[in-house]
């Protein structure tokens, strides 16, 4: 089946949005890129969905499933695979196949790949739509940041199936929150008022002196034209990992409000080092897990490990 947006016109435009991307790096003078980079909200997500503010997702694997170690990863939308390279310095996996579509991604991250890196990560240029990644080649699928930018989760999902060894896992930390960004009411309204009743006003301001605008739901259209494959079917994930895989770990990482609240430059303002932002930050993470407690918000991102069901089984829900 046809998703919508699957086609080559769509295809090129994620291609050229994700090469452009990488090119602007270089230029890029920021500290965090999203909200899950700044430390202090990262020690906190650790402590509510990993049990420790040591704990992060290489400890975690390596504890809980160490025949990942001598493993073979195919990593989906790696982009330039600077955090694969992580994962093997880190002893995670011991060889990777980084799956991306843009060649620029893909050119920076061979340029700056060690010599022993290159023996264990290769890459290769494809779409991750057509699901063609092989047959029993891989002892885990790894996805960061990369579900959220399939559109045909049907052929991708048979495919990382196919591709797996028998008992092969699939790693994802991943964004599982509306579709094209489609932010519920509850999420703004929570988000706004949180900036403007706890964000010192210093803070609220860009560069030139003016306030930054509130959060808003964006156009789908806009959403479209910047990237087809941003959030294509997001909110149909979680479903369809527990329809393909039979789920080992499901950690909710949180997100639906802190991502709002730090979304693009906004993360960088906050100083890790600074007492008065790292209060800020955690009365956020305070204010999100309360209102996921309750039930008014979702975990727009998790970390899920899976196991892949038998080809039987994904027929019986």
């Amino acid at each position: 089946m046809k998703q919508p947006g699957h086609d080559s016109d769509a295809l090129e435009r994620a291609r050229i949005h994700w090469d452009d991307w990488q090119r602007s790096q270089p230029a890029n003078q920021n500290v965090y890129t999203d909200w899950g980079d700044h430390p202090t909200v990262f020690r906190a997500v650790m402590r509510h969905a990993l049990g420790g503010e040591s704990e992060n997702f290489f400890t975690f694997l390596q504890k809980n499933y160490p025949s990942c170690a001598t493993g073979h990863a195919l990593s989906l939308c790696c982009g330039d695979g600077a955090f694969e390279q992580q994962l093997l310095e880190r002893g995670v996996f011991f060889q990777i196949t980084g799956l991306e579509l843009s060649p620029e991604r893909i050119a920076q991250g061979r340029a700056r790949m060690s010599a022993q890196n290159a023996m264990r990560l290769d890459f290769l240029e494809k779409d991750v739509n057509q699901g063609e990644f092989g047959k029993c080649l891989f002892d885990v699928i790894f996805a960061k940041a990369a579900l959220h930018h399939i559109q045909n989760l049907e052929g991708a999902f048979d495919g990382m199936v196919r591709s797996l060894k028998p008992g092969g896992l699939l790693v994802t930390i991943d964004f599982f929150g509306p579709s094209r960004f489609q932010w519920t009411d509850l999420q703004l309204q929570a988000c706004n008022e949180f900036w403007r009743e706890h964000v010192p006003p210093a803070l609220q301001r860009e560069a030139d002196g003016t306030l930054t605008p509130l959060i808003t739901r964006p156009r789908v259209e806009d959403m479209v034209l910047m990237d087809p494959s941003e959030a294509a079917r997001s909110n149909e994930l979680q479903a369809m990992i527990y329809k393909y895989f039979d789920v080992l770990e499901d950690r909710a990482l949180g997100g639906a409000l802190l991502n709002l609240l730090l979304y693009g430059h906004r993360v960088n303002r906050f100083d890790a080092m600074d007492p008065v932002h790292n209060d800020v930050l955690e009365r956020a993470v305070a204010k999100e897990r309360n209102l996921m407690a309750q039930g008014l918000l979702s975990s727009d991102f998790r970390f899920i490990v899976a196991r892949a069901k038998p080809w039987w089984r994904r027929f019986m829900r």
